[in-house]
């Protein structure tokens, strides 16, 4: 009787460990099949659908016009020289001239050197302050919508070639090719234009703050 109880105990502990065994494999399971929620983005659309974008290019274009004013004030000052040094009669007076005009044709150039740099600069920390919230206004959106994965989609671009570059058409092509990172993406799961209507508005608040 003793060792019947005891085969009993024995195929029970085992029919539970066998259950408990199924069971975590059936949760392990489960933990496993769920689904990562991807979402699709296009980085070019964003930036030219930003509010924020334009009124920074509408700041470069004011900082261009300021430049252009002060580039023809330059030249007005050469042009004035050029054309003094021309009747200019005594030799001296001459040279004197001819010394400020090459002075003022070095600075003109330096100053065309700095401020093509300084354009570069504005131009690229525009650029790499909207990337920056751009990243950071992903991340909010992902968060809220339960997205796990954001891809930055090209998968709308066409390939095309440029007649007068230095590069061959078909270098073009294979270079285009080689980098691009999507074939397709669904339209269903694009958070473009989510992301634009959230970003505007975040800058008109910001604005309205201020």
């Amino acid at each position: 009787m003793l060792k019947r109880d005891r085969i009993t105990i024995a195929i029970c502990l085992l029919v539970a460990v066998a259950a408990l065994g199924l069971s975590f494999q059936a949760g392990a399971a489960r933990r496993m099949a769920a689904p990562t929620v991807v979402a699709t983005v296009d980085i070019n659309r964003v930036r030219e659908g930003l509010s924020e974008r334009v009124d920074a290019q509408a700041g470069l274009m004011a900082l261009a016009q300021q430049i252009e004013t002060e580039n023809a004030d330059r030249l007005g000052k050469i042009e004035e020289l050029q054309a003094e040094i021309t009747d200019a009669v005594d030799p001296a007076r001459r040279e004197e001239i001819q010394e400020e005009l090459d002075l003022n044709l070095v600075r003109a150039a330096a100053w065309r050197e700095y401020i093509k740099q300084q354009v570069d600069i504005e131009k690229s920390l525009l650029l790499q302050d909207l990337f920056q919230k751009i990243t950071e206004a992903v991340g909010e959106l992902a968060e809220v919508e339960g997205i796990n994965l954001v891809l930055v989609s090209d998968a709308g671009r066409v390939v095309q070639t440029i007649s007068d570059a230095k590069i061959a058409r078909e270098m073009q092509v294979r270079q285009q090719i080689s980098t691009r990172r999507m074939i397709y993406a669904s339209p269903s799961i694009d958070i473009t234009e989510q992301l634009i209507i959230r970003m505007n508005n975040s800058y008109a608040a910001e604005q309205g703050t201020r």
